[in-house]
């Protein structure tokens, strides 16, 4: 596999999306429905790829329909010859020996699947600028799909959510034989309602409480994880509460999780404990992302999948509970299949 493709696949965090809606005047829901119909709500493969479908009409309409006679599986003057997913890759890379510009310019890109001939209006002078930034990670799909939507002057579609407008700008005069509308108005209305929720609760924690949710809080404390919240690990929250303006009662809800997953790294109390089945001192890119466990969903769970070469589906099932114990025990962290700091950093190493 070329290392030319592969790129950085972490998800998109909320506060993307609400720039961006930001940005465009519309909803965040209304971002994230064209991102759930153009690529499933992700711009990357498992193997760290961005998704990419290749259009073999349109390399035939940019090489002029020379290479159509000996290869019409990537040069045909009718779309088709789909074979999906990592296969598409097959197919650009027998179309880059041909010509590489218009292989490129031949194929949709990422998280909102930009065809390559449109990288000037994504914010792109040449389409070789444009894939490297397809490749490089969500955060400039995402700028591409902005700057692609302000352009094309279709930010007043998304706004009044005129479904069937923006199919017609987007995804061209034909977007009703697949229904494109119809499945970005589905998309729309599920996540405006919440039925699409990424985030995944964090618990409520007091004095008393044991277990693997105490461990997490107390690495982002700066404590050696015992998982139990006794008086050190209650006037340790309270302290980082009182300084920050909060309440101080020693609870651990929403706002003080918060508050502490955004906070500057804690100096672990003694830098010399990592051990097996004890978690190491953990940076802020660590910190960022909460634990997690089965059960969970959302884009947290699909990078946490990318990393353990898994499909990322969003889903934490029994499949990749098992695959984070066996990468635990292979670091010679407790195997108890839980995602927290210490397994996010061995992740991320």
């Amino acid at each position: 596999m070329s290392d030319e493709f592969i790129g950085d696949p972490t998800p998109l965090r909320d506060a993307d999306y609400e720039k961006a809606a930001r940005d465009l005047g519309c909803t965040v829901a209304a971002v994230r429905a064209v991102a759930q119909v153009e690529s499933a709500g992700g711009g990357f493969l498992a193997d760290g790829r961005p998704k990419i479908l290749f259009e073999r009409h349109i390399f035939h309409n940019r090489t002029g329909g020379r290479y159509s006679a000996a290869h019409s599986d990537v040069s045909w003057p009718t779309r088709g010859g789909y074979l999906g997913g990592a296969r598409e890759y097959e197919r650009l890379t027998a179309a880059l020996k041909l010509d590489r510009k218009a292989a490129l310019e031949s194929a949709s890109w990422g998280k909102f699947q930009v065809m390559g001939f449109n990288c000037s209006s994504a914010g792109h002078a040449k389409v070789e600028s444009f894939v490297k930034a397809m490749v490089s990670g969500e955060p400039a799909q995402l700028a591409g799909f902005v700057a692609f939507i302000k352009t094309c002057k279709l930010d007043d579609e998304l706004i009044r959510r005129d479904w069937a407008g923006f199919a017609r700008g987007y995804n061209g005069a034909s977007y009703a034989a697949n229904a494109y509308d119809r499945k970005m108005a589905d998309a729309y209305a599920l996540f405006a309602s919440g039925g699409a929720r990424t985030e995944n609760p964090m618990p409520l924690l007091k004095i008393g409480d044991t277990g693997q949710d105490v461990m997490h809080l107390q690495e982002l404390l700066g404590q050696v994880p015992d998982g139990d919240f006794g008086p050190g690990t209650k006037s340790k929250v309270m302290a980082a509460q009182k300084k920050a303006g909060m309440y101080a009662d020693g609870i651990v809800g929403r706002q003080t999780w918060e508050l502490l997953l955004s906070a500057p790294a804690a100096k672990p109390a003694d830098k010399h404990a990592a051990k097996p089945g004890k978690s190491p001192a953990v940076t802020p890119a660590e910190r960022s992302r909460p634990p997690l466990r089965q059960g969970n969903k959302g884009e947290d769970v699909k990078l946490l999948q990318i990393l353990l070469k898994l499909e990322p589906d969003g889903e934490f099932g029994p499949g990749t509970k098992a695959a984070v114990a066996a990468f635990q025990k292979s670091r010679r962290l407790t195997p108890d299949g839980v995602v927290s700091a210490g397994t996010w950093k061995a992740l991320l190493a």
